[in-house]
């Protein structure tokens, strides 16, 4: 059931499992502890709604501009988390981003992929993103190749796939499920502020919560999960210290530390001298309906021979804002984005990115939009493809029951695109959060976000590109031009995150090395678990909602089996 966090106002709420976060990670968790009978209780700060005052509680004291986005564009603090603002990406973490690696001297993941691999299909499942498949030579019914005699070799693969969920809001998708659960209490408009331990901070005994009133609500749980995202989760244990006056999960220093988003953005393009009718350039959908889209990535095992981090690429479209591009449907996408109704068309990261806007860990740079006279000739020019496109992607996009498209692309007659990139940052000690002084509504301290990117990071990216490059002339298929002779200054230009939070609260097999174990337990504390990004050990070229919802499902059986071992004992 679905409660008001107010009505609990000054009481003290008791239960099996309190899961901190109404996001993915704890929808997923809390939904599936309470089908296996265990009482849970889900506590979000925010409603069905948003709510600015409400997402206010979540707004950084400090960062840099350039290099980070502000909070407000990068979460949601509602029932459902980010999945209200995503875009539908779902791939998940490619087994060398579990490796050890000797240009990565800081990567020890205590687990490896196969202890994932076993929940991508409930991950597919809860995501709505179809069949866990993610190689296309497993889907004969699609083309093969990207472009005529494009074939994977040993250093480059074309086959990879990401899939897309429905889009999937967490929040509307599951919300009679969460509202109907017999075991299942969720409290909307509350706010945990602290963890208190036990005399021998062994365990978490209490979770102080404030209703928006700032009136308490204490949690008496017997297994406490933290999973309020890649920040606020790392946020919440530093807010919460033990008797000796150290933050939770904090015994070695690590906590705030490794943090991570990605490196991404445009700074080529790819040349193909195929046919360009025979170019697969769109998303395209599988036997099930699910829309796929292909990626140019490097092999496991060139990246290890070769010292590179793991980086994809795929074919763009233009930027939208700069109308030189002179086409219709784009110049026409970009004005409707501009309007009074642009908001409702994408989240308000992505329109100011598509519109020529910089926002950091998005793929694009500031453009100049140019004169709206200079687009409004491009659709009347281009008035035929516009009018089908709006008709095509209209349809497929606002007009469609069910599983909508995702994005468009455009095709170019001269078989030339935008080859845009998204790939790990690597780990960096001196990228982290910590909090300081100023304080919230509820006086929760805010965090100082200073994420670091280093030249490793830059020239990861250079020499995958070179490798694409390599890759298309190898196979007489075409090759990369760059806009920008400086590609590594390109690069640099690009550098952002806020989007994909991850590392913060990393894994480790040992309490020296991390804060939480491979069981996602903070390392000390026996009932304390973070379900989140923040303990990822890798960004990877992934982003991070594939990967949490297969944890949860880990940890869900995990929990249920050692609550069945306590209960048998």
């Amino acid at each position: 059931m679905i409660l008001a966090g107010d009505a609990f106002a000054g009481r003290t709420v008791r239960t099996e499992i309190a899961v901190i976060g109404a996001g993915p990670a704890g929808i997923v968790l809390a939904l599936e502890m309470a089908d296996r009978g265990h009482d849970v209780v889900l506590v979000e700060s925010g409603g069905r709604r948003p709510n600015s005052w409400t997402q206010q509680l979540g707004d950084a004291a400090e960062w840099d501009l350039d290099l980070h986005a502000p909070m407000a564009l990068a979460t949601r603090r509602q029932i459902g988390g980010a999945s209200v603002i995503w875009g539908g990406r779902c791939v998940p973490f490619d087994p060398v981003d579990f490796d050890e690696r000797s240009y990565a001297p800081d990567v020890r993941w205590p687990i490896i992929s196969e202890d994932v691999l076993p929940y991508f299909g409930d991950a597919c499942s809860w995501l709505r993103c179809g069949r866990p498949v993610f190689d296309l030579r497993q889907l004969p019914h699609l083309p093969q190749q990207l472009v005529p005699g494009l074939l994977d070799d040993r250093r480059v693969h074309t086959s990879d796939l990401e899939r897309w969920s429905l889009p999937t809001d967490f929040g509307a998708v599951y919300r009679k499920r969460l509202a109907g659960e017999p075991n299942l209490r969720l409290l909307t408009g509350l706010t945990c502020v602290e963890l208190r331990t036990s005399p021998d901070d062994r365990s978490v005994q209490l979770a102080d919560c404030r209703t928006r009133a700032r009136v308490p609500v204490v949690l008496d749980a017997t297994t406490y999960v933290v999973a309020c995202g890649g920040l606020e989760s790392t946020r919440l244990l530093l807010a919460s210290t033990n008797r000796r006056g150290r933050a939770l999960g904090d015994h070695s220093g690590h906590l705030g530390r490794w943090y991570m988003g990605h490196v991404e953005g445009v700074v080529a393009r790819v040349h193909f001298s195929t046919d360009p009718r025979r170019t697969v350039y769109d998303y395209e959908r599988d036997l099930d309906g699910t829309y796929v889209r292909r990626r140019l990535s490097l092999t496991r095992e060139h990246q290890h021979e070769s010292a590179l981090p793991n980086v994809t690429a795929w074919i763009t479209n233009p930027e939208l804002a700069d109308p030189s591009h002179g086409s219709g449907p784009l110049s026409f996408v970009h004005l409707s984005l501009m309007s009074p109704f642009g908001r409702l068309f994408a989240p308000e990261a992505q329109r100011r990115s598509l519109t020529g806007d910089h926002v950091p860990g998005t793929p694009y740079g500031r453009v100049d939009r140019g004169p709206t006279s200079a687009h409004i000739r491009n659709i009347v020019h281009d008035r035929g493809n516009t009018l089908r496109f709006i008709s095509d992607f209209g349809r497929r996009r606002f007009l469609t029951r069910g599983r909508k498209a995702p994005g468009f692309f455009v095709r170019s007659a001269t078989n030339v695109y935008p080859l845009q990139y998204h790939g790990e940052h690597l780990p960096h000690w001196n990228s982290r959060v910590q909090l300081v002084d100023s304080r919230d509504h509820l006086g929760m301290r805010r965090l100082k976000i200073s994420p670091s990117f280093s030249q490793h990071d830059v020239q990861g990216v250079v020499r995958a590109h070179e490798e694409w490059d390599g890759f298309l002339r190898r196979a007489g298929v075409g090759h990369l031009s760059y806009p920008d002779p400086d590609v590594a200054g390109a690069v640099r230009q690009r550098l952002g995150a806020g989007f994909h939070q991850a590392g913060t609260a990393r894994m480790s097999t040992a309490p020296a090395d991390g804060v939480v174990d491979r069981d996602l337990r903070v390392h000390g504390i026996a009932n304390l678990f973070v379900l989140s990004s923040a303990t990822f050990v890798t960004s990877s070229q992934a982003n991070s909602t594939f990967l949490i919802i297969a944890l949860a499902n880990r940890l869900a059986r995990y929990l249920h089996q050692q609550i069945i071992g306590r209960h048998q004992l």
